[in-house]
């Protein structure tokens, strides 16, 4: 007999915040509310599998997996579909799929496997795994999402090294920033970093974004406009009020108090993905717990940070609330893998259903 098994603290935050999601979406783009919840739908389903699963066997696949996602990003340029100058979409009947979302769980379950074992030469299998799919997603071109993976790998690589190295690469980090800023950034992503300093030096242009998210959060004030009254939505002043700025869709309709009780949702998701990396017992699971943390962190701090006027906008989408397909399941993916780990590591005490 299939017996499901669910980490509660895991679930219950996830399912809040897509229901939140949901609500808001079906307030400030109809028509896609119906694709999004069928999304939301196969992703449940597939956490219910992963997570139902021992998570030996999740590791024993993740080579398949990644080798899997990485000739997708591979052939890209050949079957993929050009849109917002980027190609970085796969056409699946009426539907796309994005390879940088799927190759994330992946990634991390390789690097974790290699990083944890005693393999000959790890370090360069680790910096070789890793490397190349940012690459490949940065050249598409896709610098959030490139950083999103960079964050992931840097943190299984920094999770393992002593202060003092860490000082180190710190410091050389420091010192290729105005060479990566000035040889490797392409002249919009300079722009864009520019314009997160002074928006209004271009408020028609490249700071218009940054200028209408923070009126939207600020119009929210403390209870917000309500479901389908926010005029910086509704009016569509709001870009992308549907992916990169739903924060500031929700902080609009919902005020200060949405704004909030999504925050909390999401710090207690990685609090209780935190504890699980902290209390099992097996190396790479610790690892990809610890990654996973990173990766959804990062992301969670520069969506929001973006949406207020904190962060560079980068073009990334906010973890469970933002509308995409791809994105949706490779969340659910990682957080399964999590939640497994939760149940089956002996000392995780996992709350779970029968």
């Amino acid at each position: 007999m299939f017996r499901f098994h669910f980490d509660w603290l895991i679930v219950l935050p996830s399912i809040l915040l897509l229901a939140l999601g949901l609500s808001v979406i079906q307030s400030i783009a109809p028509g896609l509310f119906a694709a999004q919840l069928g999304f939301i739908l196969f992703s449940v389903l597939i956490f219910i599998i992963i997570s139902s699963l021992d998570y030996e066997i999740i590791f024993s696949l993740h080579l398949i997996g990644y080798l899997v996602s990485l000739l997708l990003l591979i052939s890209l340029p050949f079957i993929g579909v050009l849109s917002r100058g980027a190609t970085r979409w796969i056409p699946i009947g009426n539907f796309t799929l994005q390879p940088s979302e799927l190759i994330k769980p992946f990634l991390l379950l390789t690097l974790s496997y290699f990083s944890s074992g005693q393999f000959a030469r790890k370090n360069l299998w680790v910096a070789v795994f890793g490397l190349i799919p940012v690459l490949l997603i940065f050249i598409q071109p896709d610098l959030g999402t490139s950083i999103v993976l960079l964050v992931g790998w840097a943190s299984i690589i920094l999770s393992q090294v002593k202060i003092r190295t860490l000082a180190i690469l710190l410091l050389v980090g420091l010192g290729l920033t105005f060479p990566v800023y000035k040889y490797v950034l392409q002249d919009y992503q300079r722009q864009r970093l520019t314009t997160y300093i002074n928006p209004y030096s271009d408020p028609l242009g490249d700071g218009y974004h940054i200028i209408q998210s923070m009126i939207a959060v600020g119009s929210g004030q403390a209870l917000g406009r309500g479901l389908g009254h926010g005029t910086q939505t509704q009016l569509r002043f709001l870009p992308e009020h549907h992916t990169d700025f739903i924060f500031s869709s929700v902080s609009e309709e919902l005020g200060f108090v949405g704004a909030t009780l999504t925050i909390i949702l999401y710090v207690a998701l990685l609090y209780r993905i935190f504890r699980i990396s902290q209390t099992t017992t097996d190396p790479k699971s610790a690892l990809f717990s610890i990654s996973a943390l990173a990766m959804l962190g990062f992301q969670i701090f520069i969506n929001v940070g973006m949406n207020v006027g904190l962060a560079p906008i980068t073009g990334i989408t906010l973890p469970l609330l933002s509308t995409g397909g791809s994105s949706i399941l490779s969340t659910a993916m990682i957080l399964g893998i999590v939640s497994s780990i939760s149940r089956t590591s002996r000392s995780v005490q996992a709350i779970t259903i029968h």
